[in-house]
Parts: structure tokens; C-alpha cells; sequence
């Protein structure tokens, strides 16, 4: 092989052209990438953001419609903080019973509509991760990266081919404990937390400082004083490759 370099290295980010956000719960995406989303939008970057579960169960005031409202408004108002798109409110319940192919039969044609370079989510794979929610939809976000290009699946009632498989080049992850890229944020930390202040119901000022003594902590031993750590893989790293990408 004449360049191994780019088989073991991330995929850069400032090559990403259209990006799609999934986030388990209204906020995640804000949260774990805010930041980064702030920057792929200002170098021009098409970015959407698809919202999973519903947060329908989370708050022991309001009722279930009423909270999902206020959820999406809130969602909604972030991003527009951060200049992203909609890509749409699938709908499960937070705490969701759903599987994660049932998961990734919803996420997948949002996928292939958008056709994005790069596709964002939780690392379901995150060492202390309990929550059932990032678990399986960051397990199914992996199987839609690697099933999206497949043009018999899933398989349609005609035997037809999917007109619209496509096939996504990067996978990047956030609430990762396995980072291979750091993205300075110091120029967008406002912008990152305005966007999180946006999910009033849910976020506060000490969640805040909570985030920036987090970023700071991540950012040493670089040059930065500010940070979001991601995990990014080219698809050559989605299927059976060992070698580290680092």
C-alpha cells in the first residue's frame, strides 16, 4: 500500500460539505457538538439536525403532548442559534421500547434524503454510557452509515432498487471516550451555549459552567483553551478493520 497514512488517520473535518446532527434527545447534538456544528456552518457547511425520541416522559409537570411541544420549540429555536436546518422530530418516546432496527428503518431515509458527507451521533459504545436511548441510537445511527449505499435494502415489495441509496464517507461521534479529533470551540463557545440555553426546560447556567470546565479539561495538552473531542471514521474504518484510526 503506497500511503497508509490516510487509511490510519480521521477523516479531516474541513472537508465535510452537507452534515446530518442525529440526536437521541432534544439538546444532545447542542451539548455534545454544538460547537462543532457552529464551525462547519461558518466554513459553509450545509448542517441538519434529526431529533429521535421526544422527551415525552421527562418531566413530572407537564403532560406528554404538552412537554413534546415545548421540546421541539426549543429544539427548533437552537437551531437556529447555530444556522442548522431541520431534518425533522422522528417521534419514539424517550426511554423508547423500540429496537434499534426499528430505529434504523426511521433514521435511514432521512439519510438517504439528505444524502450528507458526514453523519453525527452519540457514541453508543461510550464506557460508562447507561442510557438506553444513546445506546440504541447510536447503535443504529451505525447501522444506517453502513446499510445507506445498499440499493436492494430493505427490500421493497417489487424487488425495485432504492433510487436514492447513497453512501455516507465519514461517521463522527461525540460523547466519545475514544476521540481521535479535537475542534478548537473558542470562537463559538457563545454560540454553542446560547443554543443550549434555548432548551429552557431542561438546561441551565450550571449545566454551563459544568460544559466549559469540560471543554477546558479537554483541551490540555493541545493549543487550545477551549474543545470538543470527536471520534471521526472514513467508511473504509466502518466494517471489519482493526487498525487504529488515530
Amino acid at each position: 500500500m503506497s500511503d497508509l497514512s490516510s487509511f490510519l488517520s480521521p477523516p479531516p473535518l474541513d472537508e465535510i460539505k452537507r452534515a446530518l446532527f442525529i440526536q437521541p434527545h432534544p439538546d444532545d447534538n447542542e451539548i455534545g457538538a454544538g460547537g462543532t456544528m457552529a464551525y462547519l456552518v461558518e466554513r459553509g457547511a450545509e448542517v441538519y439536525e434529526l431529533t429521535v425520541t421526544d422527551d415525552r416522559f421527562s418531566s413530572g409537570t407537564l403532560s406528554g403532548s404538552e412537554l413534546i411541544a415545548m421540546r421541539q420549540k426549543e429544539a427548533l429555536a437552537a437551531m437556529e442559534v447555530l444556522g442548522v436546518k431541520n431534518a425533522g422530530f422522528l417521534g419514539f418516546s424517550d426511554k423508547t421500547g423500540a429496537s434499534v432496527e426499528e430505529l434504523a428503518a426511521a433514521i435511514l431515509p432521512v439519510i438517504r434524503a439528505i444524502q450528507p458527507d458526514a453523519v453525527f451521533s452519540v457514541d453508543p459504545n461510550l464506557r460508562d454510557e447507561c442510557h438506553s436511548d444513546h445506546i440504541k441510537v447510536g447503535t443504529a445511527v451505525k447501522y444506517c452509515v453502513m446499510d445507506s449505499n445498499i440499493k436492494h435494502y430493505p427490500e421493497q415489495p417489487g424487488g425495485e432498487a432504492h433510487q436514492d441509496a447513497f453512501e455516507v464517507k465519514i461517521l463522527g461521534q461525540y460523547y466519545t471516550d475514544k476521540p481521535n479529533t479535537v475542534v478548537d470551540i473558542e470562537a463559538y463557545r457563545e454560540k454553542k451555549y446560547e443554543a443550549i440555553m434555548c432548551h429552557a426546560s431542561q438546561c441551565s447556567t450550571e449545566l454551563l459552567m459544568i460544559l466549559d470546565v469540560q471543554s477546558g479539561i479537554l483541551a490540555e495538552g493541545t493549543e487550545f483553551e477551549h474543545v470538543e473531542r470527536l471520534r471521526l471514521l472514513s467508511n473504509i474504518h466502518f466494517h471489519c478493520f482493526v487498525l487504529p484510526v488515530e
